[in-house]
């Protein structure tokens, strides 16, 4: 988890002064990156959850605990969680995109070429 608070510090000091297209696609790639990072870390935690609390499973404490159901729930949250990171990073895609298709204009000029469109 140390490269995922990395990422929001490097996110936290993206600055949007200046150039602001470039801003902005630094801030969607770095958002989309940690989106990324984020679910394969949950998607493994999903796993390595469910197989140790399998082990316990046979667990004298832990007989008329029902631990299959218990790690299966603790494992779809963990999946439902990777899906939502999944869609983090779709939509920092989306982000810029939309960004770069409305705004673009305003901040890279024109070059005037003398033809008037009407």
């Amino acid at each position: 988890m140390g490269s995922v608070v990395r990422r929001i510090e490097r996110i936290g000091t993206i600055g949007f002064r200046g150039k602001v297209g470039k801003n902005i696609a630094a801030y969607a790639k770095e958002t989309q990156q940690l989106g990324r990072d984020l679910g394969r870390q949950l998607d493994h935690d999903a796993g390595a959850a469910e197989r140790a609390m399998r082990k316990l499973k046979k667990h004298p404490r832990l007989r008329h605990v029902n631990v299959y159901v218990r790690a299966r729930w603790v494992s779809r949250h963990l999946r439902q969680a990777r899906d939502l990171c999944t869609g983090i990073s779709a939509e920092a895609v989306k982000f810029n995109l939309e960004y770069r298709r409305h705004f673009i204009d305003i901040d890279k000029p024109r070059k005037h070429t003398g033809e008037v469109d009407l």
